[in-house]
């Protein structure tokens, strides 16, 4: 279950991500390594040398637009990188290291060793999430296994006893992953200004959405700010399973719970998280199950 090469590409994949969103918008060098990882991934035949990045794998010469459609497919492709060290590791270490301004990689050196330190971080399987959210579906666990990997190393829930509790919180708060988004329609919201809603429709627009569902145009404003996304103007992202599991993760931040996760305090989470105590004795279960994959009791 703890896998440092796994770890490495969990964080090599996130910071990735940030350093393409960096490169500036018009044509760049780093276009063509792009390119080729992307090539690398799908088995596809090396660049034509009269062929601009991007043209032979997504149809645009256009370099903006090949970035973006690179970013979607990297999601994609980061649940296919598994197993021993291979060529796209490789790859990707180098294209890091470029647009990071970082020396090359040594040839003895293995891929990330030079940008990331060692850490001992339990990477979680789609069997081990099962294990503690029983019920879940494993297609829904799936899909969102990774960025709930990625999501626990960005905000720091790195020891077990933090990775239990924020997982048996965010399983409930989801109905055990079932709810990316809010089963009512949002209506009720609707001319509650202490949410921020307060145009017409707000209430339908920003209803609770994510794994511990943001709620309401201020905190749709604030979780953009903070994750990097327009969610005024597309707020159904929040619902799909990058931003779910980030978006949980940063109201976990916000609210500094890393520490009372360290006091096993689930009843102080809870009651940070849901204003009170409902569902205490589900969100006690699924602690006792995570606690027991994590090798906790």
């Amino acid at each position: 279950m703890i896998q440092q090469l796994d770890l490495w590409r969990v964080q090599a994949f996130s910071r990735l991500e940030s350093l393409i969103k960096m490169i500036p918008v018009g044509p760049s060098p780093h276009d063509v390594p792009i390119d080729g990882l992307i090539r690398a991934f799908n088995k596809l035949p090396a660049r034509p040398a009269d062929k601009p990045p991007y043209a032979g794998i997504f149809g645009t010469t256009d370099p903006n637009v090949g970035r973006v459609k690179a970013l979607e497919h990297l999601k994609e492709a980061r649940t296919q990188l598994t197993g021993a060290e291979n060529a796209i590791d490789g790859l990707i270490d180098n294209l890091i290291r470029a647009l990071s301004k970082l020396p090359p990689r040594p040839a003895t050196r293995h891929a990330y060793a030079g940008i990331f330190p060692e850490m001992r971080v339990a990477i979680l399987s789609t069997d081990d999430l099962l294990k503690i959210v029983p019920g879940a579906r494993r297609s829904r666990v799936n899909a969102l296994a990774p960025y709930l990997n990625q999501t626990m190393i960005e905000f720091d829930i790195t020891t077990p006893l933090r990775q239990a509790h924020f997982l048996a919180q965010v399983a409930h708060e989801s109905d055990r992953f079932n709810a990316l988004e809010e089963y009512a329609s949002g209506s009720a919201y609707e001319g509650r200004r202490d949410l921020g809603n307060t145009q017409s429709g707000d209430g339908v627009r920003f209803k609770g959405r994510g794994l511990i569902q943001v709620t309401g145009r201020t905190n749709y404003i604030a979780a953009g700010r903070a994750l990097g996304v327009d969610l005024i103007r597309n707020p159904r992202r929040l619902a799909e399973p990058d931003l779910a599991c980030r978006s949980a993760g940063w109201y976990w931040n916000t609210r500094q719970l890393n520490g009372i996760a360290d006091r096993d305090d689930v009843r102080r989470i809870t009651r940070l998280i849901n204003g009170g105590y409902n569902g205490l004795q589900d969100r006690l279960e699924l602690l006792h199950y995570a606690k027991r994959v994590l090798r906790l009791s």
